[in-house]
C-alpha cells in the first residue's frame, strides 16, 4: 500500500493538533486562557539548525502559553536536567562518544525549537525516572513513557511524539507454545519485564504468578536468552534491534497476537514533567506537534531505521494506512 509522508497529508495534520489536544485531556494539569508574556519571549527557535533541515521556521510562530509559572523560563535560565538511560535504540550512551538515539534526538530537536542552550543528561535506571522528576533531580523524563492510571496521577505528559507496538518475545521455537497474551497467565511460563514499565503494571493487574523484573532491557534479553525467563514483554523497537544485532540469540518475537491489552498497545512515546511545570510542558507539547508536521521526527525516526509514517500514528489511527 502506498504510504504517504505525514507531513503533507492534510488529514495528519488534523490528527496531529488532534493528538495535541488530547494530550491537554490525558495527564496535563489544568490550564488558563491567558497567556504568559514572559513564558512567550522566552521561546527562541535555533533557526540555522531547522533551515538545515529544510524547514524555514521564519514563517511559525512562538508557542502560546496556557500558563504562567516560570518552568520555561528556570530551564532557559539554568538548563534542561534530562532524564536518559541506556536502551538502544531510545538513548544509545557509551563513554567517549556523543549520545545517540530516537528519543535523544527528538529531546534535542525540541530544545532547539525552544532555544534552550543547555541540556544537563542525567544518567538513570529506568525505575528511577518517576521518582527523579518527583524530587526534582530532572525536569523532563526523556525517555518516553506511556500513561496509566498510576502516572497520570503523579505526574504530566507532553503531547504524543511517536508510537510503537508491544510485543511478547519468547524462546526461538516458541516451546511454551504462546499464541495469545492471556497464555502468559497459564501456570509454567515465567515472565521478564522491566521494572516501572509499563508491562511491569500489565503484568500485575494480569496477576501472573511468576514474573522477573530487570533493571535494563540488555538484562532482561540476556535473562530470556539463558532460559531463566521463558518471555519477556518489551518494546517493539528495542526488539527488534536487539534481534538484529544479535541473529545467533535464540529468541523470536511472537508474530499474529490478537488479544492485545488495550492498555499495552496504546503506547503512543511522550515524555514527563512535574504537573506545576506548566509553562514548560506547554512548550514541549507544542514543539512535538510542530516537530511532527514539519517532518523532523520523521526524519529521525528514518535516521535510526524506523518508518516516519507507520511509527507516528497506531495503525487504527494511522492515516497512511
Amino acid at each position: 500500500m502506498k504510504k504517504k509522508f505525514l507531513a503533507q497529508n492534510k488529514f495528519a495534520k488534523t490528527a496531529i493538533i488532534g493528538l495535541a489536544s488530547m494530550s491537554l485531556v490525558i495527564g496535563l494539569s489544568p490550564m488558563v486562557a491567558q497567556a504568559s508574556t514572559d513564558a512567550q519571549a522566552a521561546v527562541q527557535p535555533d533557526k540555522d539548525y531547522f533551515k538545515a533541515l529544510g524547514w524555514d521556521i521564519e514563517a511559525n510562530s512562538s508557542p502560546d502559553m496556557a500558563c504562567s509559572d516560570v518552568s520555561l523560563k528556570r530551564v532557559m535560565k539554568s538548563g534542561l536536567k534530562l532524564g536518559i538511560y541506556q536502551g538502544i535504540p531510545f538513548f544509545d550512551i557509551q563513554s567517549g562518544k556523543e549520545t545517540t538515539g530516537i528519543d535523544w534526538d527528538i529531546n534535542m530537536a525540541v530544545a532547539k525549537y525552544l532555544g534552550i542552550k543547555t541540556v544537563k543528561s542525567v544518567i538513570l535506571q529506568w525505575p528511577e525516572m518517576v521518582p527523579s522528576l518527583l524530587s526534582k533531580k530532572i525536569d523532563v523524563i526523556g525517555g518516553n513513557i506511556h500513561g496509566n492510571p498510576g502516572r497520570y496521577k503523579n505526574f504530566a505528559f507532553t503531547a504524543p511524539a511517536w508510537w510503537y507496538a508491544t510485543v511478547i518475545v519468547a524462546a526461538k521455537g516458541n516451546p511454551k507454545g504462546i499464541k495469545a497474551w492471556a497464555d502468559l497467565t497459564k501456570p509454567g511460563i515465567k515472565v521478564g519485564v522491566i521494572a516501572g514499565s509499563q508491562a511491569a503494571a500489565w503484568v500485575k493487574d494480569a496477576k501472573i504468578a511468576d514474573v522477573s523484573q530487570f533493571t535494563n532491557s540488555a538484562l532482561e534479553f540476556a535473562a530470556l536468552s539463558a532460559g531463566r525467563v521463558d518471555a519477556i514483554v518489551e518494546d517493539e523497537p528495542s526488539s527488534v534491534v536487539f534481534i538484529n544485532e544479535n541473529p545467533k540469540a535464540p529468541i523470536q518475537i511472537i508474530k499474529g497476537l490478537k488479544d492485545v491489552p488495550p492498555d499495552v498497545w496504546a503506547n503512543y512515546a511522550r515524555y514527563g514533567t512535574r504537573f506545576q511545570d506548566c509553562t514548560l510542558n506547554m512548550a514541549y507539547s507544542r514543539a512535538l506537534g510542530e516537530l511532527i508536521m514539519h517532518g523532523v521526527i520523521g526524519r529521525i525516526l528514518e535516521k535510526h531505521g524506523f518508518s516516519k509514517t507507520e511509527n507516528i500514528f497506531e495503525p487504527e489511527h494511522n492515516p497512511a494506512f
